[in-house]
């Protein structure tokens, strides 16, 4: 049901969540706050999530315009579509697909890059985004029709497919047990999902606490774990099949992006969350700024030491990010 646009605006802003999204369960204990809102770690499956987060109806004002409206250049385009974890999921979706079965469906596909990436390696690509403007640019700048909206609530035209993937997506679903299920009849049988979420497991998690890159407060609202991953994609009928913890770019960034958080809040500037629905709303009093750009030679070295750091944590099989693939039942 759409929500009227006024009515929208005078709803809360926030609400409270005691149940698990993910099993169902109503048990949790504190697992610390950002912003003022609260953690909680539920009591039956261990996953962590926002106990205190941006209400249901007012998700419109996170993702509007969440991806930038103006193209790129040739030659900036082109960079983006070398990105080296493009060539990362494209190898372990080729090994876990025989080619006649290459076609993909991404759900929140954002600005299109790594569907334009795939169908130039041969690939059918096929995706959804939820903001229009999102799927205005997509048709734009790459010439692929999404579906527009929630896959929850409904799926392209030409379902059931061999892979369904969605990456850095199921942390910012509100109710990821129902949204699992949705995707599981978007399977076709004998297909795989590829998923890839934040790592809360992760080594650079746990030295860096609230300033870890990925809080990505508010929008990210679960967070998982290789465990807790696997065990949420058992419960709704799938098989993980391959799991790591690497990713070759985002490794890196978090890394780097941590170690900037950390000497943001020694510096006393603060981390850089809010709650992104304006400053009438901030849950923090702390001013929002944007970071100057840094010297190359700072550059360079913030970026060899996030490079050797996250490649050591994945080798521990606690890097960056959970990326699995699974097999739906």
């Amino acid at each position: 049901m759409t929500i009227p646009s006024a009515v929208a605006e005078r709803a809360p802003t926030w609400e409270e969540v005691p149940e698990c999204g993910a099993c169902g369960s109503d048990r949790w204990r504190a697992a610390g706050q950002v912003c003022g809102k609260r953690f909680a770690r539920c009591g039956a499956c261990g996953i962590v999530r926002l106990y205190d987060r941006v209400a249901a109806s007012q998700l419109h004002r996170l993702y509007a315009g969440y991806y930038p409206g103006e193209d790129p250049s040739p030659e900036e385009l082109r960079s983006q579509l070398a990105n080296p974890t493009f060539a990362h999921r494209r190898t372990r979706l080729e090994a876990a697909t025989p080619p006649a079965r290459r076609r993909i469906f991404e759900v929140g596909c954002g600005d299109g890059n790594f569907l334009a990436y795939l169908r130039g390696q041969g690939w059918q690509v096929h995706g959804s985004e939820y903001d229009p403007g999102t799927v205005e640019l997509v048709r734009r700048r790459h010439g692929i029709e999404l579906f527009a909206g929630d896959v929850v609530g409904g799926t392209s035209a030409g379902a059931p497919f061999d892979v369904v993937a969605a990456y850095h997506v199921l942390e910012h679903v509100y109710h990821p047990a129902a949204w699992l299920r949705a995707l599981r009849r978007m399977v076709a049988p004998g297909g795989i999902v590829h998923l890839q979420v934040p790592n809360h497991g992760s080594l650079t998690r746990r030295l860096t606490g609230a300033a870890w890159a990925s809080v990505m407060f508010p929008q990210h609202v679960y967070f998982y774990s290789p465990r807790t991953l696997a065990a949420l994609l058992r419960r709704e009928g799938f098989v993980p099949l391959s799991t790591t913890t690497w990713d070759p770019w985002h490794g890196p960034g978090t890394v780097a992006g941590s170690l900037v958080n950390v000497v943001r809040r020694s510096t006393g500037r603060g981390l850089p969350w809010s709650d992104a629905l304006g400053a009438g709303d901030r849950a923090d009093a702390a001013a929002v700024e944007v970071p100057a750009r840094r010297p190359k030679l700072a550059r360079r070295l913030l970026d060899g030491v996030a490079a050797r750091a996250a490649r050591v944590e994945a080798l521990a099989g606690a890097g960056a990010v959970v990326d699995v693939i699974a097999r739906a039942e």
